[in-house]
């Protein structure tokens, strides 16, 4: 006779929350990235999708019980989004030097 051991915690729920969290910040962030026509805003969009694409990672190391390889991608993603939002505040600000307005849609104008 067998016994079976029962888990403390019961981590399906929290799988479906953590990947419905994950899924919903990407579409949130994709949904103001193409719905917006402020730049500030549209990098707003890029910075949440970002951070659903983090939370992913992080819970698919969890499922799959290799969290230090998941950690060392979220670094790596941490590191790469830093350096891309770093890149788009400083074409944010030549943007507004340029169109005061901050409108995508009149840099269509621009000649370079």
């Amino acid at each position: 006779m067998t016994a079976s051991i029962t888990p403390l915690v019961d981590w399906s729920g929290l799988t479906v929350l953590n990947a419905t969290l994950s899924v919903l910040l990407f579409a949130m962030g994709l949904f103001c990235l193409l719905s917006q026509r402020n730049v500030i805003k549209q990098v707003f969009g890029l910075k949440i999708m970002l951070q659903g694409v983090t939370l992913g990672m992080i819970e698919a190391g969890r499922l799959h019980g290799d969290l230090g390889f998941a950690q060392t991608m979220v670094v790596s993603a941490l590191i790469v989004e830093t350096i891309l939002i770093a890149v788009a505040l400083a074409l944010i600000i030549n943007i507004f030097r340029h169109h005061p307005s901050g409108d995508i849609d009149r840099l269509n104008r621009l000649r370079g």
